[in-house]
């Protein structure tokens, strides 16, 4: 049998042990059948977040860059302009330490943009669970469900007992 066969009547089985267990339960709604809608929202938020919270570092680190820019391009020219050496060799200090944080900046700017790829990726996913979790919910509701089926737990239909079996047991 080729892959491709095997892999359909692995999802073949999977979709009648679902079905099963649909019928098993009276396909009554549970928790655990809205786990991966839940398990999805959760990330989803969680992806939300996140991208909120890089867009926030992200103007900040910005903001923080361009001052660490102006405040470097200030000192230089104050720098030119001081007779004490004391206060030029700060000046000088300052835009080597201003220069330094500006790199730090850009490292922080680089594992923001890094995050941003990570919720594009988690989005993704996200999203063939979704179509997943579609089309199989389309194979399962796609057949009808049988009439005689009863609203609670069934048992084997081989081992099920009638009412004439249990009238039996009185007489």
């Amino acid at each position: 049998m080729s892959e491709h066969g095997i892999r359909r009547d692995d999802l073949i089985e999977m979709v009648d042990d679902l079905r099963a267990a649909l019928r098993d339960i009276g396909q009554e709604p549970l928790p655990q059948a809205q786990l991966v809608t839940n398990t999805r929202d959760r990330l989803r938020y969680i992806a939300s977040l996140t991208e909120q919270a890089a867009s926030q570092t992200l103007n900040a680190a910005e903001t923080i860059g361009d001052m660490l820019s102006a405040q470097r391009a200030e000192a230089k020219a104050l720098a030119r302009l001081t007779r004490s050496p004391r206060l030029s060799d700060f000046l000088t200090r300052l835009q080597a330490e201003h220069a330094s944080a500006g790199s730090q900046l850009t490292e922080v700017i680089q594992a923001q943009a890094f995050q941003d790829l990570v919720g594009q990726v988690v989005n993704k996913l996200l999203d063939t669970v979704q179509r997943m979790e579609d089309s199989l919910a389309h194979l399962l509701l796609e057949a009808e469900p049988d009439a005689g089926l009863l609203s609670g737990p069934q048992i084997n239909a081989a081992e099920q007992i009638s009412q004439e079996d249990v009238d039996s047991l009185f007489d």
